[in-house]
């Protein structure tokens, strides 16, 4: 409905989006057959302001005949006589007007005029040497001005013919079409271009075909004209302004231009000079000379490469409105959440490929507007639609879950309910801690149990909640401590990689939630996160009445153990080197130590992930790797001098401790040197 009655605003905003498509397609190459004589800055400042005397423009129209011109078309009305003519002081002087009258009737001149939409004087009407005829056309909608200004009677009498070149601006002043028919007194008369184009073809009928919406076509001889239903010709733009090729006027008269630039071809003389006020706008540039607003147009007719209108155009336009609703609701009911946006760009720019090659290709103007809005509503219903029944899907889950299992254990639970789960058996893991700081002081601070469970309540929400977001499993709690899995019970892809973004964005989260406990507490909480990736054993455990499922091995506790090393290093994050080499995506990150913790024999490398929350410079990151690179390789003073350096411009809990760790191999040179810190304490 909104189509069918769409307001002149969206003939508009459909209009600059059809002029876009201009802009993305280019200039096309540049015609040899048409010309533009051009009364320029340079002409004016050697020949004076205009009007020139007439007989300055008789040698004009004298020498491009003279040069071979096919067809000259004036862009130019001479309304009043020669002001400047000797004869008007003495009937035995020169009369500039008879000179130019003479030359016209020697030369290949079509003459031009202009219709007036008020009322004029003028009492004569433009001769054309050929007859137009109505088929078809049920209602007439051809333009019907109220006046016309014509060339004065000696010279307008001395044409072979004449035609109008009036321009229509849209709303807003921009010219996308121009009038190649009229009707004044009830006769249809051409437009310069026309006639220059009928002249050419030598025929002197013409046919303006029409149906019960007005105008649709004219045709003579071999060509035939795609028109709007009030005759006006939709223009197929070559490119911005000097788009062809243009002859200076003083050029001409002075003799200095290339005849074969002349010859045989279309001529049109008409004026780029600003202070002439002979300036349009195209979609390609705000500041275009009239004169090529009808070069354009008479290339258009030459090359046949016109933008039409079909008949049934309403027709086209709601079927590829509904096609497009209903294609694209079923594409998208087939395509999965995460891909909806990038099957998005690819269609739309699938859908400008189609109705560029529609427009240009084809020549065939259909509305760019709604099939558009089409589209992107389609896409909003779409993705509401996907939003609401995925919500639905997970309010569901949540209801059938149970609370004290994991979301993942239920789902396994359920789908392996005839299997032998209690069954222990050994795979990969990516285990993950976290434990609140000083959270004996913050217990002391709150004092109530009450509030501290609400706290503890308040803080743990959130991070359970992102832990199950990145299918990980939960496995306890352990005071202020929470420990949770991933790839166990069910395999999880990339399961390191999920464990580390839960643990990136449960730091970041802290934020939001200090935001909440602060004001209510008077407490702030930081946390330490340790992520290790190996084998554990995986099951069942528990005793017979009372069990659940979970992990244990060596691998759970260095997970542990790295939570713990949080605070000895002042990180945030800490991960052992088998999940740094197991992480697919990009996050920054710094090599820490080399660590033997309690109860293992081997060193293990560790390192720390920055968030978003700690702003490590670049230059800074780069000297830390080379104090550590120095330190690893035993050279402690070298990595003394940098440690300080960046204690002194970056202070950090890591720095001084590396400070430290230096200075005891430097203070006691009998130590054997080894890079690996083994703890003595859990």
């Amino acid at each position: 409905m909104a189509y069918l009655f769409m307001p002149q605003a969206f003939f508009s905003f459909d209009n600059r989006l059809r002029d876009f498509t201009f802009i993305l397609r280019g200039e096309l190459p540049k015609s040899d057959s048409v010309v533009i004589v051009d009364i320029d800055e340079k002409s004016l400042q050697e020949y004076g302001q205009w009007p020139w005397s007439r007989n300055v423009l008789a040698d004009l129209f004298y020498k491009l005949s003279e040069s071979g011109a096919g067809i000259i078309g004036l862009d130019i009305v001479f309304a009043e006589e020669d002001r400047t003519s000797p004869h008007r002081f003495s009937k035995e002087l020169p009369n500039y007007d008879a000179i130019l009258a003479e030359t016209l009737m020697q030369t290949p001149v079509v003459g031009g005029y202009i219709f007036t939409f008020e009322p004029t004087k003028e009492e004569n009407t433009p001769m054309i040497p050929a007859v137009f005829i109505e088929k078809g056309m049920k209602k007439d909608t051809i333009l019907e001005p109220k006046g016309v200004i014509l060339n004065i009677e000696i010279l307008q009498d001395a044409m072979y013919s004449s035609g109008f070149f009036n321009n229509t601006p849209d709303e807003g002043g921009m010219i996308r079409n121009v009038p190649l028919l009229m009707k004044y007194d009830g006769v249809l008369y051409p437009s310069l271009v026309l006639e220059m184009i009928r002249i050419y073809s030598g025929i002197n009928k013409v046919v303006v075909h029409g149906d019960s919406a007005g105008a649709r076509n004219l045709s003579f001889g071999e060509y035939d004209i795609p028109l709007d239903n009030v005759g006006r010709l939709s223009v197929n733009f070559r490119g911005p302004g000097k788009h062809f090729k243009y002859i200076s006027a003083s050029d001409i008269l002075q003799g200095k231009f290339d005849v074969n630039a002349i010859k045989d071809k279309f001529v049109l003389v008409g004026t780029s000079a600003v202070g002439l006020f002979d300036l349009r706008s195209i979609p390609y540039d705000n500041a275009i000379a009239g004169v090529e607003v009808h070069a354009n147009a008479l290339d258009n007719i030459l090359k046949g490469d016109f933008l039409r209108k079909p008949a049934d155009m309403v027709i086209y336009d709601i079927f590829i409105i509904w096609s497009i609703v209903f294609l694209f609701l079923f594409l998208f009911s087939l395509i999965q959440s995460w891909s909806i946006i990038p099957f998005a760009i690819i269609s739309v720019y699938g859908l400008y490929k189609l109705f560029f090659m529609i427009l240009f290709d084809y020549g065939v103007m259909l509305n760019l507007l709604f099939p558009l809005f089409a589209y992107f509503l389609t896409l909003i219903v779409s993705v509401g639609l996907d939003y609401i029944i995925a919500s639905r899907q997970k309010e569901q889950a949540k209801r059938m879950l149970g609370k004290k299992v994991s979301p993942a254990v239920m789902e396994y639970l359920l789908k392996h309910a005839s299997e032998d789960l209690v069954a222990s058996r050994e795979l990969e893991a990516t285990v993950l801690f976290s434990d609140i700081r000083s959270f004996t002081t913050i217990s002391e601070k709150i004092g109530s149990p009450d509030k501290l469970i609400q706290m503890l309540n308040t803080y743990m929400t959130p991070m359970v909640d992102n832990i199950v977001e990145h299918k990980g499993t939960i496995d306890k709690f352990i005071g202020d401590a929470i420990m949770a899995y991933w790839n166990a019970p069910v395999e999880v892809e990339n399961h390191a990689d999920r464990a580390l973004k839960s643990a990136i964005e449960q730091i970041e989260m802290l934020v939001d939630v200090n935001a909440v406990i602060t004001p209510k507490y008077d407490v702030t909480i930081a946390i330490g996160i340790g992520v290790h990736t190996g084998i554990v054993t995986a099951g069942d455990m528990g005793s017979e009445g009372r069990s659940d499922y979970t992990i244990i091995g060596d691998n759970v506790n260095l997970a542990s153990r790295l939570e713990g090393l949080t605070k000895q290093y002042g990180a945030q994050i800490l991960i052992s080197n088998v999940t740094y080499k197991q992480l697919v995506g990009e996050y920054k990150i710094r090599p820490i130590d080399l660590v033997e913790v309690k109860g293992k024999n081997e060193a293990v490398e560790i390192h720390e992930v920055i968030c978003s929350n700690k702003t490590i410079l670049d230059e800074e990151l780069h000297l830390y790797k080379k104090a550590t690179q120095l330190f690893r390789g035993g050279d402690v003073i070298e990595a003394f001098t940098l440690y300080s350096k960046l204690q002194n411009l970056y202070p950090s809990k890591l720095y001084e401790f590396y400070i430290q760790r230096c200075k005891v191999f430097m203070d006691n040179k009998e130590l054997v040197f080894t890079p690996i810190l083994k703890m003595t304490t859990k």
